[in-house]
């Protein structure tokens, strides 16, 4: 098997297969922590077709998560999620892969900016390719990391003010780590479903019935300070235009926020197994760690 994004999801990813017996090879640009037995680390860059010459030699299964995720350089999105998934294809097709599994975003609707419309890009070569394919659709992870859901799951529990984009009735669905890494689990080694699964958490709600049910499971009482979108925006955008590399906020990042999404649990759930926990069982379980 090749796995590419050997980091944060896919260290997850990879202990979950390693557990299965799975062995192969993680791709990525630099360097790669530890490895679990059976695997082993392979140097190459998306972007560069003759890096991956080889690389998918005796795999019979794909995992694809690599991806920019933030940008302000819109052809950066296109260069590695668009054109780096086609070199993949290529790499896979050329070594008789039998199964691609291409893990894409539920951000995919064309609002929701660069990086959203990269996503469906690459989702569409996908099916496109001779190569069979399955492609999973995560929602907003926690349980790792300390960005995005983590970082508002941290102020909760602290009782600190949280930043909320425009009235906060806009919608997710938060899915708990764990549970999204045995659904990825479950579909690389089933056979090749030639179909879309949504891997969301069992609700959708809106950020604000988000904060009050942290708040409510930690008993603290976290203020929520709206920010209005148009500001955000604003600052993004100037952001942008200032160049910095790693700046608190993205161009298309409130597009892509604000843009809809689908919730399907289905069909995941009959097909995969999919059974993602509650918001506070989550919590609970993700508590209950070392």
């Amino acid at each position: 098997m090749l796995l590419t994004g050997p980091g944060g999801l896919g260290v997850a990813i990879l202990g979950e297969l390693a557990r299965t017996g799975a062995t192969g090879v993680a791709l990525s640009r630099r360097g790669v922590a530890p490895l679990p037995n059976g695997w082993r680390a392979v140097r190459a860059d998306l972007t560069d077709p003759r890096s991956l010459r080889g690389v998918c030699a005796g795999c019979e299964t794909v995992l694809h998560l690599a991806a920019v995720t933030h940008s302000n350089l819109p052809g950066e999105y296109h260069r590695v999620n668009v054109d780096g998934t086609r070199h993949l294809l290529d790499a896979a097709r050329a070594e008789g892969v039998r199964h691609f599994v291409h893990v894409s975003s539920r951000a995919i609707d064309p609002r929701g900016g660069a990086y959203s419309r990269s996503k469906a890009e690459a989702e569409a070569l996908v099916r496109g390719a001779s190569v069979p394919w399955t492609i999973l659709r995560p929602a907003e992870v926690y349980g790792a990391g300390r960005e995005g859901l983590a970082r508002v799951i941290a102020r909760a529990r602290e009782g600190r003010w949280i930043p909320c984009v425009g009235d906060g009735r806009w919608s997710l669905s938060p899915v708990f780590l764990d549970d999204l890494v045995a659904a990825v689990g479950a579909a690389v080694l089933r056979a090749p479903a030639g179909r879309t699964y949504a891997l969301v958490g069992p609700e959708e709600i809106s950020f604000r019935a988000l904060v009050e049910r942290l708040a409510a499971f930690f008993g603290t009482r976290p203020r929520v300070v709206p920010v209005p979108v148009w500001v955000l925006r604003t600052a993004a955008r100037s952001l942008a235009l200032v160049g910095l590399r790693h700046p608190p906020l993205y161009a298309d990042q409130v597009d892509r926020l604000l843009a809809p999404k689908l919730h399907e649990l289905e069909p995941a759930a009959s097909e995969l197994g999919y059974r993602p926990r509650t918001l506070e069982q989550g919590l609970g379980a993700l508590t209950a760690r070392p």
